[in-house]
């Protein structure tokens, strides 16, 4: 078989698969446009009806806010942790770093329901269940994980002939680390801290344990599930899509344009 026939033959998979992955996102988001009382594809009428009734009422109110701000606040915790556990990671001892490592990135891969039932057990006597403090160390614990993969990465990459350059030339160790090899590793804090927001904003499960008379909007969402399939929900799905996919094109975008500025 020719490299041509490979190439395109690998080029119709992936479309096949992005296609399957995207389409039903894309027909949710067309669903949320709707103006009439119930989902229909495609909708006889187009409006942006339940978006103005989602940031109306109170109930989605607090459920956004809640989330919004778990999220932003975790988020710098998560980039600072992370931070700082990947460049000891990438520092420390040979023997005991891959064990560390994966004891550290081991929330990405475990289920999230076994995940919250422990994390629930330990917050239950301590009286820290539904509790802004518990979702944000919950939601840590999730989070810290694509920080340390990210800025793993980013250090992987990195020359680290500049930064014994520049300790060669006087700088201490925290000054190399914050002058020198925190802007070469920007990217994958950046890249990091995007995830982690993601992560957080749309996490369902730990905080299905955890919560009780506290909303986060994915539960919210759950809760509308369980008594009628309105259009409301698609609204705040396509919302949640809209930014999701904003911040990864933001992310890509900015990539592309560190990469025109290596080569030029």
């Amino acid at each position: 078989m020719s490299e041509n026939r490979i190439g395109f033959l690998v080029g119709t998979i992936a479309v096949t698969v992005m296609v399957f992955l995207i389409l039903p996102q894309l027909i949710l988001l067309v669903q949320s446009f709707t103006a009439e009382d119930y989902l229909s594809f495609p909708p006889k009428h187009f409006g942006l009806r339940w978006y103005a009734f989602i940031f109306g009422d109170e109930t989605w109110q607090r459920a956004l806010f809640t989330s919004l701000l778990i999220a932003v606040l975790v988020t710098p915790l998560a980039v600072i942790i992370g931070t700082a556990a990947a460049i000891g990671l990438d520092r420390g001892p040979m023997r005991m770093r891959k064990a560390m490592r994966t004891a550290l990135v081991s929330p990405m891969v475990l289920p999230h329901v076994v995940l919250g039932m422990a994390i629930y057990r330990v917050f239950l006597p301590l009286r820290f269940d539904d509790t802004l403090a518990g979702f944000m160390v919950a939601h840590l614990v999730l989070c810290v994980p694509y920080v340390i993969v990210t800025v793993g990465a980013s250090l992987q990459a990195m020359d680290r002939s500049l930064e014994q350059a520049a300790m060669s030339l006087g700088a201490s160790l925290p000054v190399a680390l914050w002058r020198v090899v925190l802007p070469l590793v920007r990217p994958g804090v950046i890249a990091g801290a995007v995830f982690a927001f993601i992560t957080s904003f749309d996490e369902f499960i730990v905080t299905y344990f955890l919560a009780s008379r506290q909303t986060t909007a994915p539960i919210q969402i759950f809760s509308s599930l369980s008594y009628q399939l309105e259009p409301s929900i698609a609204a705040v799905s396509g919302l949640t899509l809209v930014v999701t996919a904003a911040l990864c094109g933001l992310l890509i975008l900015r990539g592309s344009m560190a990469g025109t500025t290596q080569v030029a």
